[in-house]
């Protein structure tokens, strides 16, 4: 039975192992898949920063073409550099056609940056036909123009390609999560199965052995020793059915040894009750005349020894004062080294809450430049939401124009449409901005409340550190007062405990004298009143073993033994009788 159950619980342990292990390979499929998603966003966060790097370059070099101002390839330099790295930062290894693409967007790019140079060096030629400037601008402008939307028709198929990554990452992660929830499933119903017919088997394998072992005890407790299991089973049961067998026997061949001896022990018990009795009472009467002479004696011993302990009483407080007058010359002199101390204590501390006041005041006035900084932010904040609106409404606009010019303004339908979204961008970002102004606000003010609290506070803290330090003046003087006192105290108690001293010892001789006359009397007594004691016990634990005997053999009476199984209704009538005796 035991290794039945150590392989069913074996099975039980290895099925939630196997699953807890295909759960565990699982989750790390679904973090693989979760990191593929995260790398597809990155790359369309990138692609999205790209395309907003060449608006903003197409539009510095419209500027640059159109007012002919060469200043304008500063900023267009640090926007080119910004696209440049993070075009170093993108990889698509794992496609070839976006990969195809972003070489050719990194050598567009390059080209792109080249022809605008090429520009501002036109412009910066001072000794250079202005027609021929003019012409060789205007066929650079067309051929950058060119370049630039086609570096964001690019940007726009990669955006796609690593959207198309990321949603298959997200769809893997959901099947495995869906096949991991259905081995889940599958191993909690196995489990509950397996557990059920373990019981079953458990349940029906032990159920008609304990119902003998129950039946057996049963009997038992009620007094019949004639009944037996009888089992021939190999395993705990089996063994423990044995056992109780072999209790049974045992208790059945003690119970009839003590029934002949309860039998013989009752007739004997009766006599030495009887002549215990007697014995008792000839003693008490020697007892009452030993216990008349002793008293005197014992009154006079006491008499001795209660004058004894009081001068003794005396004497230990004489001396307690004594040690209690030291100790106060000690602790004397340890409470004026505390009181010094403790008044250096406060004076540093007074002057550390005044430094902590001035600080306080400082971190106020700070506070105040803060409130008012966060005030301007707010302000600006404001001023960036309404421009935000006032360009959704012009990009809005630039669309609509778009539209109306056709398969010629669908670039610029493009870019309006980018300039709108970064205006609503632009438009949130500022209003969280904002509301995060009017939190940081709300905790100044209420830090404000607090550091007014604070400094009251220390305000009142100064002022009864004044209180403390004439506190610890005042109780210095009383110190030197209490000083002179103990020291006249404890010369009075030097020369009271000498007196007792003298005193003790002439109580000590009287009570020597008064100790020996009661000891003779003491004895005899004691010698009388032991001998009374031990008759009185024997007395007593003869009328017990009596009682004893009488009870043991009616509670013996009580039992069915097998060799009385024809005389069982008259046994059980005398153990009545018994009881009631």
């Amino acid at each position: 039975m035991k290794w039945r159950l150590i392989a069913s619980f074996a099975a039980i342990a290895l099925l939630f192992l196997g699953s807890a292990f295909f759960q565990y390979g699982k989750i790390g499929e679904v973090r693989q898949s979760m990191n593929l998603q995260k790398q597809g966003m990155e790359k369309r966060i990138a692609a999205v920063k790209i395309n907003q790097f060449l608006q903003e370059l197409s539009s510095i070099e419209d500027e640059l073409e159109r007012e002919n101002d060469a200043e304008q390839i500063k900023p267009f330099r640090q926007i080119h550099a910004a696209l440049t790295k993070e075009l170093a930062k993108l990889d698509f290894s794992d496609s070839s056609a976006a990969q195809e693409d972003l070489q050719a967007l990194r050598t567009k790019s390059t080209d792109y940056g080249a022809d605008v140079e090429e520009m501002t060096a036109q412009l910066q030629d001072k000794n250079a036909d202005p027609l021929i400037v003019k012409a060789r601008l205007d066929e650079l402008h067309t051929l950058v123009t060119a370049d630039n939307q086609n570096m964001q028709d690019i940007s726009n198929r990669l955006s796609v390609a690593a959207d198309r990554k990321a949603s298959g990452a997200q769809v893997g992660s959901f099947k495995l999560l869906q096949e991991t929830l259905a081995v889940s499933e599958i191993a909690a119903v196995l489990v509950l199965l397996i557990t059920v017919a373990v019981a079953f088997v458990l349940v029906r394998s032990f159920a008609a052995s304990i119902g003998r072992l129950q039946q057996a005890v049963g009997a038992l407790a009620q007094g019949d020793l004639r009944d037996r299991i009888g089992s021939d089973r190999k395993d705990e049961l089996g063994r423990l059915s044995q056992q109780f067998d072999l209790m049974v026997d045992k208790v059945h061949g003690m119970l009839e040894r003590s029934k002949g001896i309860a039998v013989s022990l009752l007739d004997n018990s009766g006599e030495f009750r009887a002549a215990a009795t007697v014995t008792a009472r000839a003693n008490e009467e020697i007892i009452k005349s030993i216990h008349g002479i002793a008293d005197g004696a014992e009154k006079q011993n006491e008499l001795s020894d209660e004058t004894r302990e009081l001068i003794e009483g005396l004497v230990a407080e004489v001396d307690g004062i004594g040690l209690l007058a030291g100790d106060m010359m000690e602790l004397r002199q340890l409470a004026e080294q505390k009181t010094g101390r403790g008044l250096e204590a406060v004076r540093e501390l007074q002057q550390v809450s005044r430094a902590t006041s001035g600080k306080v005041d400082v971190m106020y006035r700070e506070l105040d430049n803060l409130s008012s900084h966060t005030q301007k932010i707010s302000g600006i904040t404001k001023s960036m939401i309404e421009v935000s609106s006032q360009t959704q409404i012009l990009a809005l606009n630039a669309s609509i124009e778009a539209a109306q010019a056709g398969a010629s303004g669908r670039g610029f339908a493009v870019i309006a449409e980018e300039v709108r979204k970064l205006s609503i961008q632009s438009k949130e970002s500022s209003a969280v901005i904002a509301m995060l102004i009017k939190q940081l606000q709300d905790g100044m003010e209420g830090f404000r409340a607090a550091m007014e609290d604070n400094r009251r506070l220390l305000h009142a803290q100064n002022e009864q550190t004044g209180l403390t330090i004439g506190s610890f003046e005042a109780i210095g003087a009383s110190m030197v007062r209490i000083s002179s006192g103990i020291e006249t105290l404890y010369g009075q108690v030097d020369r009271t405990r000498s007196s007792c001293g003298q005193l003790r010892d002439s109580a000590v001789q009287v009570s020597d004298i008064a100790e020996s006359t009661a000891a003779a009397a003491q004895q005899v007594l004691a010698s009388g009143t032991l001998q009374d004691e031990e008759i009185r016990k024997i007395a007593g634990q003869a009328l017990q073993i009596h009682d004893m005997s009488r009870s043991l053999s009616g509670e013996i009476s009580l039992f069915l033994l097998q060799e009385a199984t024809d005389n069982s209704s008259e046994q059980k009538q005398e153990g009545t009788t018994g009881k009631a005796a």
